[in-house]
């Protein structure tokens, strides 16, 4: 009896020291410096045993993974205060563990569309949330032409008959995937509504003529990092991109997230994100922050759809239920969700930056700025629910050819 005693008491501290751990598991960081950390200071995240994935220019910041108990060190001494400073702490502004986001999309109600190679195109028909943002209307002033639209996604199936035209490259933030090649069909829906191409095949987006780049940060599930994220708006900043759209986010805040949109606004792009499908959840990041264009979705009747979040953040609406587009491998589907309604305003934008700001130019330079867009967009939107701007539609239903009159 005495030795069965011993044995359960040795099996229950063997069981305690190995739940305890060795502190060596590894965590998703982002570091970020009040200046661009310089060599000396990556080496002291690597002395730590991080392994740096990314460098950013977008923000002072890095990505890597480092052992968790290195990551609690740092934050407990560099952000908390706690125990001996080292000098590096007087360089380091924020220090966060990395998140989850998540495609916004309701449903998976592909419809005509499988994702299976379409044995020959249909004859283009005009979506219905096109036609309600009054988008063919428009095409007599702007089509986009030559607009560079980010689609940070889950790629773009480039070889898509309706949108090939338009798609001017990309790039894959996501390990082991083929290129900005869309696994999911998420990217490749978003893209058809921007800028599927008025070619009397499958259908035509907001802005037939903008230039489409897939920055592939979602995986084939339609989740990904933040990290890859800011690596994408990063990207984006570095190859021109005028417009980036985001149908992803999630219900976490991220210092890092806000700073690099914050500064990419401030480089002169228009950013636009989906409100997120949490039935009248709060707004999600990163259309939270005050430096992106919001969209919250519309049903075919100018209702707020039954799942889109709301909230005084919400800027702009678009429709988002029974939404057809282009998908993966060649094919259409219908999809509901903000991520969505996001690129009906996408489009828009896109259009007016093909234009002159005109009595906007509220500078003087001669071209649309972020915060004049932003104006044009909310003079021009039909205005639904409570008079003026509320939490469901925000400043009202977009309307391109509003924006562009």
């Amino acid at each position: 009896m005495f030795k069965k005693i011993i044995a359960v008491v040795l099996l229950l501290c063997l069981v305690s020291a190995a739940s305890a751990g060795t502190g060596n598991d590894k965590v998703k960081a982002i570091v970020v410096f009040k200046d661009k950390p310089t060599a000396d200071d990556i080496g002291y995240l690597k002395n730590q045993g991080g392994a740096v994935k990314y460098n950013y220019n977008i923000i002072s910041g890095v990505a890597l993974e480092m052992p968790e108990q290195a990551y609690d060190k740092i934050n407990e001494m560099c952000q908390n205060g706690k125990g001996s400073q080292p000098a590096i702490c007087e360089k380091i502004a924020s220090v966060e563990l990395d998140q989850q986001v998540q495609a916004f999309v309701k449903n998976n109600n592909k419809g005509k569309g499988s994702g299976k190679p379409a044995p020959s195109q249909p004859a283009q028909v005009l979506p219905w949330g096109i036609d309600r943002v009054d988008a063919e209307l428009s095409w007599g002033n702007s089509t986009g032409n030559g607009v560079k639209v980010a689609v940070v996604d889950t790629g773009i199936d480039f070889k898509h008959p309706d949108l090939a035209a338009n798609v001017k490259g990309g790039v894959s933030f996501v390990s082991r995937s083929k290129g900005y090649m869309d696994d999911n069909g998420h990217g490749t829906h978003v893209a058809g509504t921007i800028a599927a191409a008025n070619n009397d095949i499958g259908v035509v987006g907001v802005a037939p003529d903008a230039w489409l780049y897939g920055v592939k940060v979602l995986d084939r599930t339609g989740s990904g990092w933040l990290s890859d994220v800011i690596a994408g708006i990063d990207w984006s900043a570095a190859n021109g991109m005028q417009v980036i759209t985001m149908s992803l986010g999630s219900s976490g805040s991220s210092s890092s997230l806000q700073m690099a949109v914050d500064n990419a606004y401030n480089q002169g792009i228009v950013v636009v994100a989906a409100a997120g499908n949490d039935y009248y959840g709060a707004i999600s990041y990163p259309a939270k922050y005050d430096s992106v264009i919001a969209v919250t979705a519309t049903d075919s009747g100018n209702n707020i759809a039954y799942f889109s979040n709301i909230g005084p953040e919400a800027e702009l609406a678009a429709p988002g239920v029974g939404i057809y587009s282009t998908y993966k491998g060649g094919t259409y589907a219908t999809l509901d969700g903000t991520s969505m309604a996001t690129p009906h305003v996408t489009g828009t934008v896109a259009l007016l930056l093909a234009t002159q700001p005109g009595m906007y130019d509220s500078n003087s330079n001669g071209k649309w700025d972020p915060p004049e867009v932003r104006t044009r967009l909310h003079d021009s939107a039909t205005d639904l629910g409570a008079v003026g701007r509320d939490d469901y539609f925000g400043y009202g239903l977009v309307n391109a050819l509003s924006a562009l009159s």
